[in-house]
């Protein structure tokens, strides 16, 4: 049994790191906590709920506040809004999006769920060359396709059955990191794809690189001359400050929409966090997005339908 003061001490701990999270300040790592305002909400309900049990009732109650502070941002990515699919659009098309992991070793994983689902646009995250020669299935699926390979974290592949053009590798940020541009011919008009993989948050210098090509990547889709459609794993989630670009510059919303706020990392169901991403501008309806199973990588993949309005 937990001592009540244990409890109190871990309440007040919690609520010093989730004021760290809205306010980093210096302490740049401090800006990742933003991204587990669910976790905070859940375990400030714990807290509540066992100081309250133990008569703590000014305690239970402070907790009780700061978890529906938590949750508030939350609770919106579960509302019925934008959930089902349109009345009014040209065909649907389906997009699937996964990081594969480039240590990953569990190729056929993948290939399966790709066959199962049978998307229309593949995005693929963190391929090898050896990689990409286990994916030579899907090169003879989709016959429309661009393969940035790396050894590292940053090599992307996009595969279409749709005719694709203008294919072409960016540099956004600091340049370090491509990302993958294309024209899609959908049905409904051509649009721009981007697949896109920003760097990895893990101290403050990868921060500031990755919140500089999360603001590249909204300046390209403000400037981009048809809608576009950006997916990816963007490595912050929505309730991160350096994913407010992608709302307030590029005017883009979100496959979740309506449908929760959909964890992909780590793959750990529901309790990880959602960072893998299927973005559009306002001309591109999403929906039906849904969290897939894990194929061995780290992420979990992501699929949407989508079509020009």
């Amino acid at each position: 049994m937990l001592p009540t003061r244990l409890v109190e001490a871990a309440a007040v701990l919690l609520g010093l790191a989730f004021l760290g999270a809205q306010f980093p300040g210096p302490f740049a790592l401090l800006d990742n906590l933003s991204n587990f305002p669910a976790h905070f909400g859940a375990a400030f309900l714990a807290c509540a709920a066992l100081l309250a049990w133990r008569g703590r009732r000014a305690f239970a109650v402070a907790a009780a506040a700061a978890a529906a502070l938590a949750l508030a941002p939350v609770l919106p990515w579960y509302l019925d809004r934008d959930a089902d699919a349109p009345a009014a659009s040209s065909p649907a098309l389906k997009i699937l999006v996964s990081n594969v992991y480039y240590a990953n070793h569990r190729y056929g994983r993948i290939r399966r769920l790709v066959a199962e689902e049978d998307p229309d646009v593949v995005g693929l995250v963190e391929v090898s060359d050896r990689w990409l020669g286990k994916l030579e299935p899907l090169r003879d699926r989709y016959p429309h396709h661009v393969e940035i390979p790396d050894e590292s974290h940053v090599g992307l592949a996009l595969y279409s059955r749709l005719p694709i053009s203008d294919a072409r590798a960016i540099r956004v940020g600091d340049r370090s990191t491509p990302a993958i541009a294309a024209t899609l011919a959908t049905p409904g008009g051509a649009i721009e794809i981007l697949l896109a993989h920003p760097a990895s948050p893990i101290d403050a210098a990868a921060i500031r690189r990755r919140n500089a090509q999360i603001e590249a990547l909204a300046l390209h889709v403000r400037n981009a001359e048809r809608p576009t459609l950006l997916a990816g794993d963007l490595n912050l989630t929505m309730w991160n400050r350096g994913y407010r670009p992608l709302e307030e510059v590029a005017g883009l919303h979100n496959a979740r929409a309506g449908h929760g706020i959909g964890p992909t990392w780590p793959a750990l169901g529901r309790l990880g966090v959602p960072i893998d991403h299927i973005l559009a501008t306002a001309e591109i309806d999403l929906w039906n997005f849904r969290v897939l199973r894990p194929v061995g990588s780290d992420h979990r993949p992501i699929v949407s339908e989508f079509a020009l309005r």
